[in-house]
C-alpha cells in the first residue's frame, strides 16, 4: 500500500527562521485521492534501524551548526527552484551531480554533529524527497530517539509506516503528530487517508478495536476536522466531500448538501460544474433521476466529458432497473396521471341507449 507524500520539502525552509521544534508548513495537496478497494495485509513490523552511532566528536556550538544548516537548506531550495524553472532544459546530470554536493555537506555536518536534531531531520525530508524513502526513515528515527516531541517526524515516520505496508504502526505515529500540532490540517488529512485506503487490514489486524463503522466515523471526522482548520482551503474540503464514496452505508442527502454549499464557494465554471457533478451522482443515489439529469445539463466543459459521461451512464442504469424517479416533478407527474387514470375510468364513454359502457377500441382494428 503506498499513501502519496504530501510534505513538501521546501517546507524546509521553516529551519532558517530558526524554527526546530516541528511546525510543519502546509503541503500542496491535489484535489483527490481515489482509495483502493482493498489492501494486502502488510508483513510483520520490522522498523527500520536506526543508524549507529558514529564515534562521539567534540560537539561544536550549536550556533554555529545551525549556521550551516541553514546555508545548505538556502543552498537546497536554490537547486529545487532552478530545476522546477528549468522546464524543457532540465539538466538531469548536473541536478544529480548538485544533488550529490549537497549529500555531502549533509554527510559532514552530522558527522560533525552526531546528534544535532535539525539535522537529522532536514536531512531525512531531503533523501525522502529524492526518492531515497528508508535512508530518509533511518534518520527520521534517529531524530525521533533523540527527540520524541516533533510532530514533522512523526509524520514522515507515519508516511514511511504507511508506504511499507504497516498501517497501524502509521496510524500510532499520525496520531503522535496530532497530539503534538493539533492545529495543523494536514496529519489529520493524512489520518483520513491511511484509514480510508487500510480499511480492510485495520478490521484484519484489530477487530476488537474497529469496525466498518468507526472506520468510516473516524475517516470523516479526520478530513472534515482539516476542512475546518483551512477555511479558505478547498482542497481539504474537497477531500471531505468525496469521503461521502468511501462510506458503507449511503449518506447521500448529506453529501448532496455538501456539495451544493460547497459550489457557491468555488470559482464559476470548470470549478463549479465539478460540484455538480457529483451533485448529479447524490441525486441519483436518491432516485432523483429527472434533478440529477437537470445538474448534468448544466455540465459543458470540454474537461469534464469523461466525468460527466460517467455520471449519466450511472442513471442510464437506473432508469433500466425500473428505478422510479424520486425527483418532486417526477412523481407530480406520476401522480397526476394516476389520478387522471382513475378519473378516465369514471368518465369512460357511455352509449345513452343502453347506458352500458362502451368497450376500449382495439388498436389493432
Amino acid at each position: 500500500m503506498i499513501l502519496p507524500r504530501f510534505f513538501s520539502t521546501f517546507a524546509l525552509t521553516f529551519f532558517l527562521a530558526g524554527v526546530f521544534s516541528g511546525c510543519a508548513t502546509r503541503a500542496e495537496l491535489p484535489p483527490g485521492i481515489a482509495a483502493p478497494k482493498g489492501a494486502d495485509a502488510p508483513p510483520p513490523a520490522q522498523f527500520v534501524p536506526v543508524p549507529v552511532k558514529p564515534k562521539q566528536h567534540p560537539q561544536l556550538d550549536t550556533e554555529k551548526a545551525d549556521r550551516e544548516l541553514r546555508e545548505i537548506v538556502a543552498a537546497q531550495n536554490t537547486i529545487f527552484a532552478e530545476a522546477e524553472a528549468a522546464g524543457a532544459n532540465f539538466d538531469r546530470d548536473s541536478f544529480r551531480s548538485k544533488l550529490q554536493q549537497l549529500t555531502h555537506r549533509y554527510d559532514k555536518l552530522l558527522r560533525m554533529n552526531p546528534n544535532y536534531v535539525p539535522g537529522c531531520v532536514a536531512y531525512g525530508l531531503l533523501l525522502d524527497k529524492i526518492g531515497m524513502s528508508r535512508e530518509g526513515a533511518a534518520f527520521m528515527y534517529k531524530a525521533n530517539e533523540l527527540d520524541d516531541k516533533i510532530p514533522v517526524v512523526k509524520n514522515q515516520l507515519g508516511n514511511f509506516c504507511a508506504e511499507e505496508g504497516r498501517p497501524l504502526e502509521a496510524y500510532i505515529f499520525y496520531n503522535a503528530a496530532i497530539a503534538l500540532a493539533p492545529q495543523e490540517p494536514l496529519y489529520y488529512y493524512q489520518l483520513g487517508t491511511l484509514l480510508a485506503e487500510a480499511r480492510d487490514i485495520f478490521l484484519k489486524e484489530q477487530p476488537e478495536m474497529w469496525s466498518r463503522s468507526t472506520i468510516d466515523q473516524a475517516m470523516q471526522a479526520a478530513f472534515l476536522q482539516a476542512t475546518e482548520l483551512t477555511p479558505g482551503d478547498w482542497r481539504y474540503a474537497y477531500r471531505y466531500g468525496l469521503s461521502f464514496y468511501d462510506l458503507q452505508t449511503g449518506e447521500w442527502e448529506a453529501a448532496l448538501q455538501f456539495w451544493e454549499v460547497f459550489e457557491t464557494k468555488l470559482k464559476p465554471g470548470i470549478e463549479q460544474q465539478v460540484c455538480r457533478i457529483h451533485q448529479a451522482k447524490a441525486l441519483g443515489q436518491l432516485r432523483r433521476l429527472k434533478d440529477a439529469q437537470t445538474k448534468l445539463d448544466t455540465v459543458t466543459a470540454d474537461e469534464l466529458l469523461t466525468q460527466k459521461m460517467s455520471a449519466v451512464l450511472e442513471i442510464d442504469a437506473l432508469r433500466k432497473k425500473g428505478v422510479a424517479d424520486q425527483s418532486e416533478p417526477a412523481k407530480a407527474d406520476a401522480q397526476k396521471s394516476g389520478a387522471n387514470g382513475e378519473q378516465n375510468k369514471k368518465t369512460a364513454p357511455v352509449d345513452k341507449q343502453s347506458e352500458i359502457p362502451q368497450a376500449p377500441k382495439n388498436n389493432d382494428d
